[in-house]
């Protein structure tokens, strides 16, 4: 009798493990489909900010890798933060521009700053999603929308501190005052999975911005 009993029970804890095995290929399985999206979703977002940076952006601009072969004297050029993080500073060759506060960590910015979820294209109002920017606000008045809850106040940041996206934060280091920026990021630097107002999850965004003043820690 015991014998039997141990070959049921072998034969019970068989298929038992066999089953636990099964669920296990079941639930990696979808977790590897989900990061293949998650993936694909990102290195597409990826691809269309420099396809868009380098093609149809005005003025048209190079990668800061190659500003050395081209054949203009002030190339405008666009910077490569990390592999989710792009920024074209438009005053980069402004006179004078060097002798303004550079911005470090712990630093206090003012910012004017409209926010844009990014499709591909050169953002357009019906993109806006945030700005505190009199004329963007004005804008969209006159378009039918109604943002009566913001605030032409400048944002106020405090790096490495302030609670705010983290592509634009690091946008921030290394840029100077009186600079206008334009930022673009994939989810990863901006909201990643989750919706935020009115931007839909994994949005690539983009931020422009005018750094009106900053006060050195």
């Amino acid at each position: 009798m015991n014998r039997y009993f141990c070959l049921f029970l072998h034969d019970y804890m068989g298929k038992k493990f066999r089953l636990i095995v099964a669920m296990c290929a079941v639930v990696g399985l979808a977790l590897a489909v989900g990061c293949s999206e998650d993936d694909v979703e990102v290195t597409s977002q990826r691809d269309d900010i420099v396809r868009f940076l380098t093609s149809t952006h005005v003025p048209r601009l190079v990668a800061e890798e190659d500003i050395e072969t081209s054949l203009d004297a002030q190339p405008s050029f666009y910077q490569k933060l990390n592999i989710d993080l792009y920024r074209y500073i438009a005053t980069y060759y402004d006179a004078g521009r060097d002798s303004r506060a550079m911005i470090d960590g712990g630093d206090e910015v003012s910012l004017t700053f409209t926010a844009y979820t990014f499709t591909g294209g050169m953002p357009r109002t019906e993109n806006v999603y945030f700005s505190n920017d009199t004329a963007v606000i004005s804008q969209l008045k006159q378009a039918g929308l109604n943002p009566e809850y913001w605030s032409a106040e400048p944002l106020v940041v405090k790096i490495d501190e302030t609670n705010i996206i983290k592509g634009v934060s690091k946008s921030l280091i290394g840029c100077r005052e009186g600079d206008k920026v334009e930022v673009y990021m994939t989810l990863e630097e901006a909201y990643e999975d989750k919706v935020v107002g009115i931007v839909p999850k994994k949005s690539a965004v983009a931020w422009f911005y005018t750094i009106d003043s900053v006060v050195k820690k």
